[in-house]
């Protein structure tokens, strides 16, 4: 009797990156979760996701790269909001905050550069360096903020072409 195929999930692996970003669709949806679970357990949780987003912003309010894209520098309630979306993405395990419409309308107010988002993945990375954030969950982590910062640059360079303007590979305006 032939095995009955693993049904397919809704993609939350792309939650975790285990050994960098591979295909689970080999994995059960309870797999998925499960895996979901416990990297949330692995990397701390809540507390460790408020910790993370709030040494990330005081490292941003610093930055003279960074921290002009905001219009308003009330760094706690930015932390607050990016600890939220992590805590509902991972301990909700609720994949749809990750193309929540407010999100990506925060992301499409400018042109986000090649620099401005290595720069956010450096200070990101920063962060969880100064916390000394629990490996491998932090690698799993930034190989997801790689993609995610990569998703948001392209949101903001849609939205900036939709606009009519017109700039260079690197996002930076002719």
């Amino acid at each position: 009797m032939p095995s009955t195929p693993a049904p397919k999930h809704d993609g939350k692996v792309l939650l975790v990156a285990d050994q960098g970003v591979r295909s689970a669709e080999h994995m059960s949806r309870a797999d998925v979760d499960q895996r979901v679970d416990d990297f949330y357990a692995g990397i701390g949780g809540e507390n460790f996701f408020r910790a993370l987003a709030d040494r990330f912003y005081e490292l941003v309010s610093e930055d003279d790269l960074l921290a002009p894209l905001f219009p308003v520098a009330d760094w706690p309630r930015q932390a607050e909001r990016l600890a939220a979306h992590y805590i509902q993405l991972y301990g909700d395990n609720d994949l749809t905050a990750a193309w929540d419409p407010h999100l990506h309308q925060a992301h499409s107010h400018w042109l986000i550069t090649r620099e401005q988002r290595l720069r956010w993945l450096a200070l990101m990375k920063r962060a969880g360096e100064l916390m000394q954030a629990p490996e491998p969950h932090f690698s799993e982590f930034m190989t997801i903020m790689k993609i995610a910062s990569g998703e948001m640059m392209a949101v903001s360079r849609g939205a900036a072409i939709a606009r009519g303007k017109r700039f260079h590979w690197d996002g930076t305006e002719k």
